[in-house]
């Protein structure tokens, strides 16, 4: 492992030392330009994630602050946490036991923030700011879990991480924005040597931002990507300080589990935790009712692998849920549209409303309308879609198809291929009750169009 003094010389000396994986650490995201840019910054932060890596930073900023452009007695520094409200237990009682002590030594300012509602307006939630932090707050008001369940439906595995945009840098930044006053806050991330795509992603965000806003809203800078840190150094490190294995943070719910830990590690805190299972199994579940494919993993499911790992403790529990809670009808309604010819992008720009520069055979804009029919038990939910399907003389589908569970559901209106765009479905499912009705914007006026013309 690299020697642990290292983190102890200035980082403008130490070398463009090579990560784990190869990549040069000296690269464009952890430049020297990029560190004097955060050092001449008055507002400095590190955004603490409660993981490994962010944790090893802090230990090394509170072991020799000035290598890292903070000042000595830490007065221009402070600690931020964003909750995402969804925590794994053990992480939690890791920062409690052994990184806020070192933060209380020293009188840093640490702060823990959460998103206050759904839409940005409703701000941000304080949940403690302190030199003498002693609990980490576990959630907010809104957490990610009240989202996806409102909305029933996992996270995106498309597109990256989504929900740390929404429930962690949005919070962070707002309240950072706020007290600047207009000045650049400088920002620490801590991602590994191994992580050197996340830094370049996040600078690319960062440079879009500060042109959108006329300014330098953050300096960011990747110390660990200097030092050539990888995983394993950073663990390594970790363990030396405090004397623990620290586990990586993610949330259980996280379609990326097999990248932020390793699957037989997940699927082991998964069994240390059976309650945090079963609710995520729940959500699955709620979610692939309302889509077939939508389940946690990109070609698998959470329900799949936990059986398979003979976690009966989560599986009970899961199943439990789903007998003793509220049920709902809902109505679901989807128009896939077809999506625009390559063509039409280079000769109509960024909007064109022509149907001869729609191809059937790409996806478009996907519009969803849920709406809740009837609340009940199981049984009473199950009784009426059978009542209904009668009435509407049509079958009802009790399919282990998408979900070993099983789940009903009536068609009215079926997609004909899943794979041609410009079609719609229409039906009524049986789940766990709690999704708010919800349809995206211009979906009567596009629901109306599609089915009128069939």
């Amino acid at each position: 492992m690299t020697s642990l003094a290292l983190f102890e010389t200035d980082l403008d000396k130490a070398g463009p030392a090579a990560s784990s994986s190869g990549v040069p650490a000296q690269a464009e995201v952890a430049s020297a330009d990029a560190l004097e840019s955060f050092r001449a910054t008055k507002h400095k932060s590190l955004n603490f994630g409660l993981g490994v890596d962010s944790t090893a930073l802090a230990l090394a900023i509170i072991n020799d602050p000035t290598a890292f452009g903070v000042a000595k007695d830490f007065s221009d520094f402070s600690i931020v946490t964003a909750m995402t409200g969804f925590e794994f237990p053990d992480t939690i009682s890791d920062v409690e036991n052994h990184v806020l002590p070192l933060l209380r030594e020293k009188g840093i300012r640490y702060t823990q923030v959460a998103r206050a509602g759904h839409l940005e307006s409703a701000g941000v939630q304080v949940l403690s700011d302190t030199t003498n932090p002693g609990k980490v707050f576990d959630r907010g008001q809104w957490t990610l879990m009240d989202e996806l369940e409102a909305n029933g439906t996992v996270p995106q595995y498309a597109g990256g991480h989504k929900c740390a945009q929404k429930f962690k840098a949005f919070a962070i930044d707002d309240l950072q924005l706020r007290e600047a006053g207009g000045q650049t806050v400088g920002k620490l991330f801590g991602y590994n040597a191994d992580e050197r795509k996340r830094a370049v992603k996040a600078n690319k965000s960062q440079a879009e931002r500060n042109e959108k806003a006329g300014r330098q809203t953050f300096a960011l800078d990747y110390p660990l990507l200097r030092l050539g840190w990888g995983r394993k150094d950073v663990q390594g490190y970790v363990k030396d300080r405090l004397g623990i294995d620290m586990s990586k943070s993610y949330c259980p719910v996280c379609p990326f589990s097999g990248v932020c830990s390793p699957q037989p590690d997940h699927l082991k805190r998964l069994r240390k935790y059976p309650d945090l299972a079963a609710r995520v199994l729940r959500l699955e579940y709620l979610s692939m009712a309302l889509n077939n494919n939508s389940s946690l993993y990109k070609d698998d499911t959470l329900f799949r692998r936990v059986t398979d790992d003979q976690n009966t403790e989560a599986l009970g529990q899961f199943d439990a849920r789903l007998d003793e809670e509220p049920w709902a009808v809902y109505r679901v309604q989807r128009v896939y549209t077809a999506g625009r010819r390559p063509e039409c992008k280079t000769d109509h720009g960024d909007r064109c409303a022509k149907p001869e520069c729609r191809d059937n055979g790409i996806k478009g804009t996907v519009y969803r309308s849920v709406k809740t029919v009837r609340t009940g038990s199981r049984t009473e939910a199950g009784t009426f879609l059978t009542t209904a399907a009668t009435a509407l003389n049509r079958p009802v589908e009790h399919s282990t198809d998408a979900h070993a569970t099983g789940i009903a559901r009536v068609r009215t209106r079926v997609r004909p291929d899943s794979k041609t765009y410009g079609t719609f479905e229409d039906f009524y499912v049986t789940a766990p009750a709690g999704v708010q009705d919800k349809a995206r914007p211009a979906f009567a006026h596009v629901w109306a169009a599609m089915t009128d013309s069939q």
